[in-house]
């Protein structure tokens, strides 16, 4: 090893720790979509009524909140191992983290815009700002199904 290189180890470790933060960053902009979503069907009125007292709406956010917290598990595991494991550990460990945590983002964000009907795509409006984001965060250090072997028979 020559001065300024590293070794394959200590590459792992770190791209672990860049994918949990990816991840970390995943969650918490599905939370803020997930709020923005929740406080909007509180006061927005379809028919003498808060959008979110119907079945439809509802069952939307609470698919949204599920995935949430799924979410949470899933890094906070990554996380864990990132420090407690070894890095061909870790590094599966933040793989598997990232690839659930984005699809995740990716449909709390989605539900969010949906919710908001036709203004949340317009600037007027945060929800599309979320979605932007969890996109962006998606194509950060990017993952193959094939790198932790999911989905694949």
């Amino acid at each position: 090893m020559h001065v300024g290189e590293i070794s394959d180890e200590v590459a792992a470790r770190w791209l672990a720790l860049a994918l949990v933060t990816t991840t970390a960053d995943l969650v918490g902009t599905a939370r803020g979509a997930h709020t923005l979503a929740c406080d909007y069907a509180k006061i927005r009125e379809q028919y003498g009524k808060p959008i979110g007292s119907y079945q439809a709406v509802a069952h939307m956010l609470a698919e949204s909140l599920a995935l949430i917290e799924g979410s949470v598990s899933v890094l906070r595991h990554a996380a864990w191992a990132v420090d407690e494991l070894g890095p061909p550990q870790a590094l599966r460990a933040a793989r598997v983290a990232k690839i659930y945590c984005a699809r995740a983002a990716r449909t709390v964000c989605e539900t969010t815009v949906q919710v908001h009907g036709g203004i949340g795509n317009t600037w007027d409006c945060l929800a599309h700002v979320y979605l932007r984001r969890a996109l962006t965060s998606t194509e950060l250090w990017p993952v193959q199904l094939e790198e932790v072997d999911i989905g694949l028979s």
